[in-house]
Order: C-alpha cells, then sequence, then structure tokens
C-alpha cells in the first residue's frame, strides 16, 4: 500500500495553477525511492528520454551525465525557439525533480536545480501548472547544506522572485503547496527513501537527514514569512504537520542541521504564540530529548530554545519530568552545563548566563547551587573547550555564583564560598606547576578573581569574617614557599625560583587590582594588605639571610612595587628604601653581581613612583657602581640606573656620572673596554646632558676622521645619536659641516655596512638645519682638491639640486674657471702622440706642434677612482647641465669659459681614450668603468653642443656658440698643444653647425686672411675647412686655396719651413672632393708629384711626419693622374715598401702614422681602374717584396694597444689575408705570431696558417712514407700548446671578454687539428704520441669543461647560445669576431672538443677515464652523448666509407676486404672471402662513442681455428682501441691476419679444397710426399680405404701426431 493512499488533497488552488496538483499525484510519495516511474511515451525525442531514464537510475555518475545531458537539450531549446521544450518533457520532469533534489550526490542535486531553473526560463507561462508539484522540492533547494547546491536553488529562484514583496507574495500562494511536501517529507524514513540494498547505512541517514531539515526549514519559512490571516487558512495543515512525532523529536537525532532547525522551529512558534509548544510531550522531546542528547554543532541554538521556552512557560523545569525518567531536568541541564559548549562560538556562554538567570527560584537548593556551579566549572575546563571562550565562560561561572549566593540563605553561603570561591583563589594563586586548569585563565582572569573577591565581602557577615582569615592563610602559605625556594647550588635552582616569582605576580597582580576596585566601591573592607605585607617582609628577610640568591624574592618585591603601590603607603616604603641602601653601602659588588641585581635595581626606579625616598639611593648606588673595577654586570647595572625617566633626570646632575658615560662610549667605539649597553642607554633615555652630548660627538668626528678603522662603530653610535638627538648635530658648524662631508664620502663606498648607515645618518641629519653653507663649501672643496676619500660626482651633483632649491646663486654651484684651467694646464703641455694623427679630425697637424719629447711624470692629485681635479670639474659640470641646473642659466661669459673648457677636456679625454695613455686625465682608461664613463662623457657633451647649435637663430654675439667658436679659433692661431685642441673642437663645433644650418655659415667663418700657409693660420684654417668638408665643393674660395697650394708644394724642398704645413693643409682641402676629382689642372699636379716623388730618393732623409703626409698626398694626387706615365710609379711603390721594412727601426707609435698612410695609398694603387704600363710593371717588379714586407709588419712589436694601431692591424690583416701561399716558403716565423697581445694579429696568422698547414701536409704525408720517419708537429707549434690557461688566472668578467692568450692558446689547438684533417693516418698516429708523450691534452680538456661548466654539473646548453650542429662542426673566424666575446670563445671551446673526438678519441678516452671528479665525468658523458656522439659517428662512418671506396687492387693471391655500413645501426661489416666463404666480423659504435668504446665481435669465422679466431678479434679491438680510435686500422689488420694466415697454404689433396667442413684449412702433412689433408678428410679415407696410408703416394701416415702419439704411450 502506498504511503500517499488516503491523503487528503490539497485544500487550495494556486492563482492560474491546478489545485489538483497535476498528473500523478495519486502515484504515491514523490520522495520515495518506491515510487512509480513516470510514462516517458510522450516524450518525442529518443535522447531524451534515455537521459530521463538515466535519471532514475541508482547510479550517481550516470544520473550527472544524464542531467548534463538534459541541460544541454533544455538550453538547446530557449522559449524563442519554437515556444522552448515540448509539454512530455515537463510532465516527466515534475516527477522526476522531487527525488533527484535529494539524491546523495550534490553534482546530481546541483545539475536538478540547473534543469529546473533552465525548463523555467524555456516553458515559462507552460510551467505554471506544473509548480504546485515541485515548489517544496524548489523552495527546499536554498536550505540545502552543501553551498554550491543551495546557491543553484536560489539563483533559479531569485531569477523570477526579484524582491522581497514576490518572494513573500510566492510563499503565501503556495502555501498549501509546501506544507503538503513538508508533511511527506517529515514522514518519510530511511528505509523509505533509501533502497537498504544498494544504500550504505550512512548515505541513507545522510538522505533522511537532508529531507527532514528540509521539511522543517520550509514551515520555518511558513512561519517567518506568512501572516496571520493566511496561516489561519491552513491552521488544520500546521495542526497536523505538528503533530507528527517525527517534528520535536528532530531534537534528539544525530545531525546538528536538524537539530538547529528544530531548535529555530520552536523560537518560531512561540514568536507568533503557536499552541504547538506547550503540550507536555513537546516539552518532554526539547527538555528531557534534547539535554540527553549530544548537542554538538547546535548547543547555541538549544541554549536559545530553552532561554526561550524558559520564558514563554518558566514551569517547564518543574512539569517536564517525564514519570520513567529518575533524573530531573535540572540535574540534566547540569550534565548538559558539564560538557561545555560542545564547539559552539563563545556566545554561548552569554546565552547560558541567560539562561541560568532565568531559571525558577523553586528548582535552586543549596545542592542545586553547589552542582550548578560545579557543572560550570567542568564545562569551562573541559578539554575540548576553544581558548577563545576563556573570558565569557568565567564571566558567566563568577555571575552565576553572585546570583546563587544570592539566593541562598544565610547559612548556606559561607560553605558554598568555601567550596567553591576561596578555592579558586588559592588555586589561581599557587597553581603555576600543576596540571589544572581549574582557574580563570586569559586577560581577563583577575578580574574574574577580583569580582570573586567583591562577591565575598559584600556577602553575609560570617563570609566577610572568613575572609581575612583565608588570606592570612594564603599568605602563610605562601611565605612557606618562599622560605622553601631551593638554593642556588641545587639543579631546580631557577626552575624553583620561577615559580615563586610567578605566583608573586599573580598574588601581588590581583591584590593591586582588588585595590583599585575597592577604591571605587565604598564601605568595602580589603583583607589582603596585612597578608602582602608580610610577604614583602618575608622576601626582604630572604634575601638578606641568603645573600641576594633567591633572585625569585627580589622579583616578588619588584611586582609588589609595580602592580600594588598602595601597599607601600605606609612602613612598607620605609622598609624597602632602608633594604635598597644598606645593600648599596654594605656590598655593591655583591649586589650587582648577585641573581637578583637586576630586579633589585628596577625595584629602585620603581620605588620613585611610591615614596620620595628614591634620590639618595639613586645616588648611592651610582658612586657605589662607580667606584667598582670594570666588568658587565657593572655596565649592566649602571645602564639600569640611568635608564627610565627618573634616572636619567638624575643623571644629567651627576657630573662624574656624564663625564664616566661620554669616556665609557669612546671606548665601546674603539673597541678597548667600554660598554655599548651604557651608551645606547644613556641616548635613548636623554641620560646625557647637551654639552655632554657636543663632546661626544667631536670625539666621534675626530675618529671618524683619523681612525678609519673604527668607521663602523663609530657610524653606529652617530647614528644611535642621530635618532635621538638630530638637532644636536647642527648646533656646532664645525662639526656639522665635517661630519656631513665624511658621511657623504661613506655612503659612496660598495660596503653596505658602511654605506647603507652613514646613508641613514645623512637622511636624518637632513630634517634638520638648513645646511646651507655646509653643502657649499662641501661641494668647492671636493671640487678643487681631490683625494682618495674625495665625494663622487653623482654624490656632488644631488648636494648641488638639494642647494639649488635655496636661495643659492646657481653660479656658487659651478667650478671656478681660473681654478680649471690652471689645473688643465699640465695636462695641455704633455707631448703629442703622434699616432693621433690617424684618429683625430686635423689628422698630421699635430705633427706640426714642436717639442715631441719624452712626457714628463704628471704628479696630480686624483680622487680613488683615479679622476684628477679637471677631469671631476668637467664631470660634475656635465651632469649638472643634464640635471635640472641647466648651464644655460649661467650669465653668458661664464657659459663660454666653461663650454670652452669642456672643449679641450673632450679632445684630451677623446687622445686618452684612443691611445689607452695611463696616468692623464685619468689615471687609466683601461677597466671597464673608466672606459664608460669617458665616452659616455664625450657623448653628453657632444649632445649639449649639437643642442645648442640647433638652436642658433642669428649669428652674431648673441649666440654662446658665436662667442665659444670666435674664443676657439682665436686660441687655434697658437703652434701648441692647447692651439692644436682648441682647433680640433673648433673643427669638430663647425662640422655640427654645417649639419644643422648647411654652409650658410661659410662667408661668415672662411675668411680669405685665414687661407694661408703660415704658422698662425694653419691650424684655424685646417679646422674650418675639415669642418665644412663637402659642403666646399662649390666654394670658389677653397677651389683657389687647394689649386694655390699644389702650386707652392711643386716649389718645395722636403726640408723647408713650410712644406709639411703645406703638405696638411693639402691632405685637407683634398678631403673636400672625391678621389681623382681635385679641382686643379693636370699638369700642375703631376708637377706636384713629379717634385714629391723626388724627395724619395733619400726615404732616410726625410721626417717621419712629412713621409707619413707625402703618402697622404700622393693618396690624394696619383689617382688625379693614372694615366700619365712615369717613374713615380714606381718610386712610389718602392717607397711605401721601404717604409714597411724600416718600420722597426723606430718607435711604433713614430711609425704608426706613415705605415697606415703607405697602406692606404698601397690600397688606392692597387684599387686604380685601367691602369698604365708603368705602374702594371712596378706592380710586377715588386709583387715578391710586398708579402714579405708585410710579414715584416706583423712581426713589429706591440707592446700596449690604442685605437691607432687597432686600425693599422685591421689594414694589415686585411692585406696579409690576400698573400698567396706560393709567396710564403717558410711558416715557422709565423706561428709565434699567433700567441701576439694583439687580436688582428692573431687572426691574421691564423688565417694564413689555417690555410698553409692542409696543403703542406698534404706534401709531408707523402715525404714521410717514402722516407719512412716518423712525423712531429712543428716545434713552433707544439710550443704554443705548452702555456695552457687555467680558471684560476681568470676572473669571470674576464672570461667574458675572451682574453688574447686564452684565444691564441685555442687557435693553436685549432691549427694543431688542421695539420690532422690532410694527413694520412700513419701521420695523424704520430702526432697522436707526439701529444701522448707531452700530456697536451689534459690541461686543454680541463680548462675546457671548467668554462663550460662541466666541473660545476652545469653544462653549457647548446641550444641556449644558440650554437647548432654546423658551429660545432666548423668555426669560422671573421664569423665568430661578430659575435659576443663569450659566444665567440664558448664557439671556439665546442668546436675544438668536437675536433678532439674527431681526430684523438683514443687521447679523449684516456683523460675521461682518469678524470677524478665523477660530477664531471656524468656532466661530459651526458652532454657528449647528446650534441657530439652522432656527428662524430656520422664522422667516423663517413671515414670508413672513403677507405672503403679508395681500397688499393689485391694483389694476385689476395681478396679485397668488403666493408659494409649500417648508418642506423652504428655498424661496419667487414668480410674477407675464402674458399667461396666470407670471414665476418662486426665492429659496433656505441651510442656515446667515443667515451665508450666500440666492440668488434665475429659473425662468421672461416679458416682458422676458435681460439686464433678470437685472437684475430681482440687484435682488431686492441688496434682500434690503441690507435687512437680508427676503426680503418683495425679493418686493415683484420685483413693483414687473414692474409697472413692464407700465405702458402694449398687445397686439400683429398677434397680439393682450402677450408673443409669444420671451418679449419689442411693441418695434416704427409712426411714423404709432403702434401696438406684436412684432418677431417683423412680420416674419412683412413675410415673407407680401411688403411693408414697417404692417398697419394701410399706411404704410412701417423694420425695422430708424434705428439700425441708420446702422450698416449706415456
Amino acid at each position: 500500500m502506498k504511503r500517499s493512499q488516503g491523503r487528503t488533497a490539497p485544500r487550495s488552488g494556486f492563482g492560474g495553477f491546478s489545485g489538483s496538483g497535476g498528473p500523478g499525484a495519486s502515484s504515491g510519495s514523490s520522495l520515495s525511492y518506491l515510487a512509480e516511474p513516470p510514462s516517458f511515451t510522450s516524450v518525442s525525442d529518443p535522447n531524451v528520454v534515455v537521459s530521463l531514464k538515466n535519471v532514475l537510475k541508482k547510479d550517481s555518475t550516470t544520473k550527472g551525465k544524464a542531467l548534463e545531458e538534459l541541460l544541454a537539450y533544455v538550453q538547446a531549446h530557449p522559449y524563442d525557439k519554437d515556444g522552448g521544450v515540448e509539454e512530455a518533457i515537463l510532465e516527466v520532469w515534475v516527477q522526476v525533480y522531487p527525488r533527484t533534489s535529494i539524491d546523495n550526490s550534490r553534482r546530481v542535486r546541483e545539475l536538478s536545480h540547473n534543469v529546473q531553473f533552465e525548463l523555467m526560463k524555456s516553458a515559462r507561462r507552460r510551467f505554471e501548472r506544473h509548480i504546485p508539484n515541485i515548489v517544496g522540492a524548489w523552495l527546499a533547494g536554498p536550505f540545502d547544506r552543501d553551498r554550491v547546491v543551495a546557491r543553484a536553488a536560489s539563483d533559479g529562484l531569485t531569477s523570477f522572485l526579484s524582491t522581497p514583496e514576490k518572494v513573500s507574495g510566492f510563499w503565501t500562494k503556495c502555501q498549501g503547496q509546501i506544507l503538503d511536501y513538508a508533511i511527506e517529507a517529515i514522514r518519510e524514513t530511511k528505509d523509505s527513501l533509501s533502497d537498504e540494498r544498494s544504500t550504505t547505512a550512512e548515505d541513507a541517514e545522510a538522505k533522511y537527514f537532508r529531507v527532514v531539515t528540509a521539511s522543517l526549514s520550509l514551515v520555518l519559512g511558513l512561519l517567518q514569512r506568512i501572516d496571520e490571516s493566511n496561516l489561519e487558512k491552513q491552521r488544520d495543515r500546521y495542526d497536523e504537520y505538528f503533530g507528527e512525532d517525527n517534528v520535536w523529536r528532530a531534537i534528539t537525532f544525530n545531525d546538528a542541521t536538524v537539530r538547529k532547525a528544530v531548535c529555530q522551529l520552536l523560537f518560531a512558534s512561540i514568536d507568533r504564540k503557536l499552541p504547538y509548544a506547550e503540550s507536555t510531550k513537546v516539552k518532554q522531546a526539547i527538555i528531557t530529548g534534547g539535554l540527553k542528547t549530544n548537542q554538538l554543532g547546535s548547543a547555541l541554538e538549544y541554549v536559545r530554545a530553552l532561554t526561550k521556552m524558559t520564558q514563554a512557560y518558566p514551569d517547564v523545569w518543574v512539569s517536564s519530568k517525564s514519570p520513567s525518567d529518575p533524573k530531573s531536568p535540572i540535574s540534566r541541564l547540569q550534565a548538559f552545563i558539564a560538557k561545555g559548549s560542545q564547539g559552539s562560538q563563545s556566545r554561548f556562554w552569554t546565552y547560558l548566563d541567560q539562561l541560568l538567570s532565568i531559571l525558577p527560584a523553586e528548582v535552586i537548593t543549596p545542592d542545586t547551587a553547589s552542582s550548578l556551579l560545579t557543572a560550570l566549572k567542568s564545562g569551562i575546563t573541559n578539554r575540548d573547550e576553544p581558548r577563545t571562550n576563556t573570558s565569557p565562560a568565567w564571566k558567566c561561572f563568577i555571575d552565576t555564583s553572585r546570583r546563587l549566593l544570592k539566593s541562598l540563605p544565610e547559612a548556606d553561603q559561607l560553605p558554598f564560598v568555601q567550596e567553591h570561591l576561596f578555592p579558586l583563589i588559592e588555586q589561581f594563586l599557587f597553581s603555576v606547576s600543576e596540571k589544572t586548569a581549574a582557574i580563570p585563565l586569559g586577560p581577563n582572569a583577575i578580574s574574574v578573581l577580583v569580582e570573586a573577591y567583591i562577591i565575598i565581602v559584600e556577602a553575609a557577615p560570617d563570609v566577610v569574617a572568613a575572609s581575612p582569615g583565608e588570606w592570612d592563610r594564603l599568605a602563610t602559605v605562601f611565605c612557606s614557599k618562599i622560605s622553601g625556594s631551593l638554593p642556588e647550588v641545587s639543579r631546580d635552582y631557577h626552575q624553583s625560583q620561577e615559580k615563586i616569582a610567578e605566583e608573586g605576580r599573580r598574588w601581588f597582580s590581583l591584590v593591586g587590582q582588588i585595590e583599585d576596585k575597592l577604591s571605587t566601591a565604598c564601605g568595602l573592607p580589603d583583607h589582603t594588605i596585612a597578608p602582602s605585607g608580610k610577604l614583602i617582609a618575608k622576601s626582604i628577610s630572604l634575601l638578606e639571610s641568603r645573600n641576594l640568591k633567591p633572585y625569585g624574592a627580589a622579583r616578588i618585591l619588584e611586582y609588589a612595587l609595580s602592580t600594588a603601590p598602595r601597599l607601600f603607603a605606609g612602613n612598607a616604603a620605609k622598609q624597602v628604601s632602608t633594604f635598597l641602601l644598606s645593600l648599596s653601602e654594605d656590598d655593591a659588588a655583591k649586589a650587582i653581581a648577585s641573581p637578583s641585581s637586576r630586579y633589585l635595581l628596577s625595584c629602585i626606579h620603581l620605588q620613585g613612583a611610591v615614596s620620595d625616598g628614591l634620590a639618595p639611593v639613586w645616588a648611592s648606588w651610582i658612586q657605589a657602581i662607580l667606584g667598582l673595577p670594570p666588568s658587565p654586570a657593572r655596565d649592566s647595572a649602571l645602564a639600569s640606573l640611568i635608564s627610565r625617566d627618573t634616572g636619567s633626570a638624575l643623571a644629567r646632575n651627576h657630573i662624574v656620572l656624564q663625564q664616566y658615560i661620554v669616556a665609557q662610549s669612546i671606548s665601546a667605539v674603539k673597541g678597548e673596554v667600554g660598554s655599548w649597553e651604557v651608551f645606547e642607554a644613556a641616548v635613548t633615555y636623554q641620560s646625557l646632558t647637551d654639552e655632554s652630548y657636543r663632546d661626544l660627538l667631536r670625539q666621534l668626528a675626530s675618529i671618524l676622521e683619523k681612525e678609519p678603522q673604527f668607521t663602523e662603530n663609530t657610524l653606529k653610535a652617530l647614528e644611535t645619536v642621530a635618532k635621538s638627538r638630530p638637532n644636536l648635530f647642527s648646533q656646532d658648524e664645525a662639526i656639522h659641516t665635517s661630519l656631513i662631508a665624511q658621511l657623504l664620502s661613506l655612503s659612496e663606498i660598495d660596503d653596505t655596512t658602511v654605506s647603507a648607515p652613514a646613508i641613514a645618518i645623512r637622511s636624518l641629519l637632513d630634517s634638520h638645519g638648513d645646511g646651507k653653507q655646509p653643502v657649499l663649501s662641501i661641494i668647492q672643496s671636493n671640487l678643487e682638491r681631490a683625494g682618495a676619500q674625495s665625494l663622487d660626482i653623482e654624490t656632488l651633483v644631488l648636494q648641488a639640486q638639494s642647494a639649488a632649491e635655496t636661495d643659492i646663486p646657481i653660479e656658487e654651484l659651478f667650478p671656478s674657471t681660473n681654478a680649471w684651467m690652471t689645473e688643465l694646464v699640465p695636462f695641455l703641455e704633455q707631448p703629442i702622440n703622434p699616432s693621433l694623427a690617424i684618429t683625430n679630425n686635423l689628422a698630421g697637424a699635430c705633427a706640426l706642434i714642436p717639442g715631441h719629447s719624452e712626457a714628463s711624470l704628471l704628479r696630480v692629485p686624483r680622487d680613488r677612482k683615479g679622476r684628477s681635479i679637471p677631469m671631476r670639474m668637467a664631470l660634475y659640470v656635465c651632469q649638472l647641465t643634464e640635471s635640472n641646473l641647466s648651464l644655460f642659466k649661467l650669465p653668458k661669459a661664464f657659459q663660454v669659459e666653461i663650454l670652452y673648457l669642456q672643449c679641450l677636456t673632450v679632445q684630451l679625454v677623446s687622445d686618452q681614450i684612443a691611445c689607452m695613455e695611463e696616468n692623464r686625465l685619468w689615471k687609466t682608461v683601461g677597466h671597464t668603468e673608466a672606459s664608460i664613463q669617458a665616452e659616455s662623457f664625450i657623448t653628453s657633451m657632444r649632445t649639449i653642443l649639437n643642442t645648442l647649435t640647433s638652436e642658433i637663430k642669428t649669428w652674431d654675439d648673441s649666440s654662446v656658440i658665436y662667442d665659444l667658436v670666435n674664443l676657439l679659433a682665436e686660441h687655434s692661431r697658437e703652434l701648441t698643444p692647447r692651439g692644436l685642441y682648441s682647433a680640433r673642437a673648433l673643427g669638430e663645433l663647425v662640422q655640427t653647425l654645417v649639419e644643422s644650418h648647411g654652409s650658410r655659415l661659410e662667408a661668415s667663418l672662411l675668411k680669405p686672411d685665414l687661407l694661408k700657409i703660415s704658422a698662425p693660420t694653419v691650424l684655424p684654417a685646417a679646422a674650418l675647412i675639415t669642418g665644412f668638408k663637402e659642403s666646399l665643393q662649390p666654394s670658389k674660395l677653397a677651389n683657389t686655396f687647394c689649386n694655390r697650394i699644389v702650386s707652392e708644394v711643386a716649389g718645395m724642398a722636403p726640408n723647408g719651413e713650410k712644406t709639411l704645413m703645406a703638405l696638411v693643409l693639402l691632405n685637407a682641402c683634398a678631403q673636400i672632393y672625391e678621389s681623382g676629382e681635385l679641382p686643379v689642372a693636370n699638369n700642375r699636379i703631376v708637377f706636384a708629384v713629379r717634385q714629391i716623388t723626388t724627395w724619395l730618393d733619400d726615404p732616410e732623409d726625410l721626417d717621419l711626419a712629412l713621409r707619413a703626409e707625402i703618402c697622404r698626398s700622393l693618396n690624394h694626387l696619383l689617382p688625379c693622374m693614372k694615366d700619365v706615365y712615369g717613374s713615380y710609379w714606381e718610386k712610389t711603390i718602392e717607397f711605401c715598401i721601404n717604409l714597411w721594412n724600416q718600420a722597426n727601426k723606430y718607435d711604433l707609435d713614430r711609425s704608426l702614422p706613415f705605415i697606415h698612410s703607405s697602406l692606404r695609398l698601397f690600397k688606392t694603387l692597387e684599387s686604380l681602374q685601367e691602369p698604365n704600363d708603368d705602374f702594371v710593371d712596378a706592380l710586377k717588379e715588386f709583387e715578391s717584396a710586398k708579402p714579405r714586407a708585410l710579414l715584416e709588419l706583423l712581426r713589429l712589436p706591440r707592446d700596449a694597444f690604442s685605437q691607432p694601431l687597432e686600425i693599422v692591424d685591421a689594414m694589415l690583416c686585411r692585406e696579409v689575408d690576400k698573400i698567396p701561399l706560393s709567396r710564403i716558403k717558410d711558416l715557422s716565423d709565423i706561428y709565434g705570431l699567433v700567441a701576439s697581445e694583439s687580436r688582428d694579429i692573431q687572426t691574421a696568422a691564423f688565417n694564413l696558417l689555417h690555410r698553409a698547414i692542409p696543403a703542406q701536409q698534404e706534401q709531408k704525408s707523402v715525404d714521410i712514407l717514402l722516407d719512412k720517419t716518423d712525423a712531429r708537429l712543428p716545434d713552433e707549434l707544439f710550443s704554443l700548446l705548452l702555456d695552457a690557461p687555467t680558471l684560476a688566472k681568470y676572473s669571470d668578467e674576464m672570461l667574458a671578454e675572451f682574453p688574447s692568450p686564452i684565444r691564441s692558446y685555442l687557435l693553436s689547438w685549432k691549427l694543431v687539428f688542421d695539420a690532422y684533417s690532410t694527413s694520412s693516418f700513419k701521420i695523424r698516429n704520430d702526432f697522436t704520441e707526439n701529444l701522448k708523450t707531452d700530456n697536451t691534452l689534459t690541461p686543454l680538456m680541463e680548462f675546457m669543461f671548467d668554462v663550460l661548466g662541466h666541473s660545476a654539473a652545469h653544462p653549457l646548453k647548446l641550444e641556449r647560445v644558440n650554437l647548432e650542429a654546423q658551429h660545432i662542426q666548423d668555426y669560422d673566424v671573421k664569423l665568430a669576431e661578430s659575435e659576443a666575446e663569450e659566444k665567440n670563445m664558448q664557439w671556439l671551446l665546442v668546436h675544438l672538443f668536437y675536433l678532439t673526438l674527431k681526430f684523438t678519441p683514443g687521447l679523449f678516452r684516456t683523460w675521461y677515464i682518469n678524470c677524478r671528479s665523477k660530477q664531471t665525468r656524468i656532466a661530459v658523458e651526458s652532454w657528449t652523448a647528446k650534441y657530439f656522439s652522432p656527428l662524430t659517428i656520422s664522422d667516423t662512418l663517413d671515414e670508413v666509407q672513403q677507405w672503403a671506396d679508395t681500397q688499393e687492387p689485391p694483389a694476385m693471391d689476395e681478396q679485397e676486404l668488403t666493408v659494409k655500413i649500417a648508418r642506423a645501426a652504428r655498424e661496419v661489416t667487414a668480410g674477407y672471402e675464402v674458399d667461396e666463404e666470407q670471414a665476418l666480423i662486426a665492429i659496433r659504435i656505441p651510442p656515446s662513442y667515443p667515451i665508450e668504446g666500440v666492440s668488434v665481435i665475429g659473425l662468421h669465422r672461416v679458416a682458422v681455428s676458435e681460439r686464433k679466431w678470437q685472437s684475430w678479434i681482440m687484435t682488431t679491438q686492441g688496434v682500434i682501441t690503441f690507435s687512437n680510435g680508427n676503426i680503418v686500422d683495425g679493418l686493415q689488420v683484420f685483413k693483414r691476419n687473414i692474409v697472413g694466415a692464407l700465405k702458402g697454404q694449398s687445397e686439400c689433396a683429398i677434397c680439393y679444397s682450402i677450408i673443409s667442413t669444420d671451418k679449419r684449412m689442411p693441418d695434416k702433412r704427409c712426411t714423404t710426399c709432403k702434401n696438406l689433408f684436412h684432418r677431417g678428410c683423412l680420416y674419412k679415407w683412413f675410415q673407407t680405404s680401411s688403411q693408414n696410408t697417404c692417398p697419394l703416394c701410399r706411404n704410412p701416415i701417423d694420425y695422430l701426431g708424434a705428439d700425441t702419439a708420446k702422450r698416449r704411450q706415456g
């Protein structure tokens, strides 16, 4: 019988909904698993039918997937598409949904609500008539305990119930249907909801509790939303619902959510004044059943429900007792309270307090009161009670105690107090080491005990009378504990002292708060004073008697003074003062050395708060301590006495103490006998006077300046003072300025232990005092003087920016131009390096400056970065100009002076960078930081000048550039270094003007009176012509000047006064025009060239600078007359070659200009198109002399590096690369050039040898084979391998630059492998022995794997640095030079490793085996196998294939060795045909070759015994292993073994074959006819012929052999 049979139908319709409940209303409970399944016949889509049927399956996963499919289907059929889903689906769904919405699977429940929502959206108004069937299940969804499920249901409801009014209206209209669902749900059981055959007991219970919660929550929702009138309409349905036993019995269910719902429903019923809670059955269920049940998780709601029921029905605690229950409700309440809050929040105790406060008085008896307090204490101290609940729980306890005490008769109050309150205080005071927790804890613990005391003294008289006795008893107990504390020799001494100290803290904290409470409450007695005084006296007595060892007693005194000061209003204060004073007078040393000293010193300060006797006691102690010898204990005591406000005030008036503190502070800074503790205490608590502070600061500033070894300690002291009294620093200007300068200097140091505190102190001082004058003096003094302590430029700029924000004139922040020029003069007087003619814009004009003497040693002051004073000024001005302190804000004349000095400085810096000279404006620019800063300075200054020139509007004296050009031109008239630098700057400035404004300034700047060949005009003329350059091509003035110079040159002598000037100006003018396009008549050019070439007859008489200018002039003139015949072509070429051959006679700097110009001249001549025959003949005549001369230039010593040298070397290398190999007969002198410090020379020598060695080795291979001698690597090349680099010699930064020695070493190895590349196998083996003998490969491998990271187990990943297979197999020097230096080195190392594996695998394997580092071996093995082995294996197989293809034809009696290569299998198969059979072996190469050696195995044995065959295989294996891993050598040995074994072998006279069936050769010889037979063939002959005779001569044959016969006979 169905559970719904006989049930009344819903009593009211619902708007447009059907009142009957729709289809299936009579089919039974919609929640039971026994409900009939719906009919699916009307559903048209078979896929939907399957999904709907799957929803009814038992498996949750199947249900979930079905609901997902159904959801997708509904979403695919929105209302806009044919009005949504079909009606049949809706009719089935409303029967499926209620049961699905309570499924055990969270996902199923969530999806069911989502489908419901989507169906509502899809069907819209068509769904209205179905709502009564699903409204209960849908509205129950938001009450699901799973948040995701509840949100899914809520989202669907709120989408159309968007306002509170709509929600209320919906609940009201659906009231009947909701009640029907709730009644149906509350009547369900675990067995009706779940099939026990397929559901676990836990899942069945969970579903049941879920349904019950939904039922209770729905009715609760109705009570909260339905008004009285509408509620009355369904009153009988409510009666029916509340009549169900399960509604109130649910308070005992084992589910917190259900119990909470019951409590809330009870609350709502009482609030709505419904009669359902009045029945005895309900009261018994809530009181008796609820109190018996474990309310874990629901205790808070349950207590609130009990409170509500007690307020509504006070008699519930009397009438609720069941006749069958022996326990009363109040006893069950006690048991409930003893369990604590059962995991609830702290509000539980607040609500419990409310409940206990309204319990009927008639149920409270003395026994009940005592039991209640006992239960409360048990609940509070329950092990599971959260610590956060402690304070409200004890408040509940104390409030309950007060109420219960008041409700008891006076006669019963004392026993109550003695049982509960007195023990509470005693346990609090004396339970330090006990494990019991039955005492108040937490921040409000003492306030609970204070309330307990107040309760006691407000109780009945006999209780009040008992209180003093109790406190006295407690004091007596405590005194005995103090007396019994363990002595210092005891093992538990500290534990004992800490225990009594903690008990003392508790005692006096409680006493102090009781005193505070009583001070606001009138008429209440204080019973704690006398007992506390007893404790104080006992503590003092114990300290005196036991030599201050019991520090717990001292701490008790400290706690008494600090927490209960009212105790010392009388004799107690005097007693303490007398005690402390006697200690200092009797034996202060003992006092400060005792364990109690810290607490006694604290008592001295605390005494000042309770009496006026502090000063004499403090002074006595200070005097006593100062008289003691130095010790840490003394310093700690002194620091303690000057700490706190009371001590610091007294210290400031003690002169001797002030002096002592300053002296101790200085001693501490210097690391002598002194205490930081005293210093820090004095500064922290302001114990020093201002005068003492100033004295201290003066001494600290002096230490900072004169004793740098104490810098860190001094900064520590200064920072301490600055944090406390920063204003003191500005009171003494001298100290302030000195400290600021020193701090700025220290802040630049890289060591953060120094710079960080210096910066911190500086920032502290910046906020006090204006600092105006110190900043100016600091800036100027640091600009005009330089030293190791000078402030860095960036620091000075920052100070200037800060000063500029004040009213300081901006000119005062810039350096003095007079001082600048004075400091610059020594640098301007230095001789000019001749090689600068190659790099500077005026070229050879630098040779016009007289006085080319040796540079004098400059002795100028420098800062710690090696910068001179003028350089510091220039950098400072440059950085100021780039900041907001623009140079353009200065007066015009001042601007011009500064810009002029900057221009000179730029030229000097450029020259130092170009020549890499030392001891110039920079000490050196060889290191990266100086080089970068110098180049940045030049770039910045040129940017500033570009900005100024681009902003020119009119060319007149209103422009700063106008005045600057005139100033530079004026100084250019001097033939001095300063004049030259001015001219160079002028040329650069004019070039900038031309770039910005074109050539329109030509008329203003290029005056005819300047275009003369004279000393005052040569430099400005050259500068202007160089500045204008190509823009002067249309200029008639420039044309005329060029013609005049050429004409005058034709009449000059080599030693003429103006000859060099004329050539310099000629070369300057020639730059205006294209090569071969000089606007000069051809005959004039010919005359000039003829005159110049006459000077070449005696080249030794020509000045070096003149030689260079001659070559430059000819470089411009000869292309203009290429069709003219004459001897000057031959003279010119001969002159160039002569210059190259004679260059080694002069200093390199002096010879570089003519080498450079002659190389350019020769290149120009060689590039002439359609030259005349005289020139062609001259070239042929000297074509053999040129290579020799170029090689002479390569051999020039290069002791230093410079930009001119790099330019010349680059040109030279390009020419050397063109030398034909046929012109080089001897390479021995070239090897040494690979070790040159110049990278260009290295490259040139390497390229030459790289081309020559392979060709040379081909010829040597033939010669050595003919001579039958052993080959050796050239000794010159071998010597380059001896000085191997190591990682220890170079820092990471140096390695990243690929140093020349490393490059030379690695390129030498590349040349070694070049020698291998074209050598025969025999010569390769000789080279390998050569390398093996001297162990030269080991240093290469160690350096390689150190650099590439294998030694550290982090090998270089080639793909990260873009090194691919082509890079591994080949190294291009030119291409590598375009890469970063570090990648260049890595590329070369990787390539060398590849060549090592290719040409010397045996040597590498030997190194690998002997390598001691396992970490390195592992890294190398995996790295090799990944990147190199595939390439090496491929190369090895290629070599074998090449050898096999080029085998010599075999001799008449031999066969060719058949070689087959299987690349995929990495296998070489070799076979030799013997008597139509193949003797086969296989050579297999492992994947990690050559780390792992090849293996040789026999495939088919022929002609020899197994022993001999294995011997051949082992021999082949050994040859390959020990002959540098050469497989070809192994194959040759294998062939020789077979051929050797077959030599002289004849056929067997029986079978006419060489090889028998057992793979043997004939080995039985007839002693008569000497013919050979196979052993097996002879044996068969004996058997068939029945005689032991030779088949040929018929003489007897001994088959066994003589040896065997003898052994058998023996």
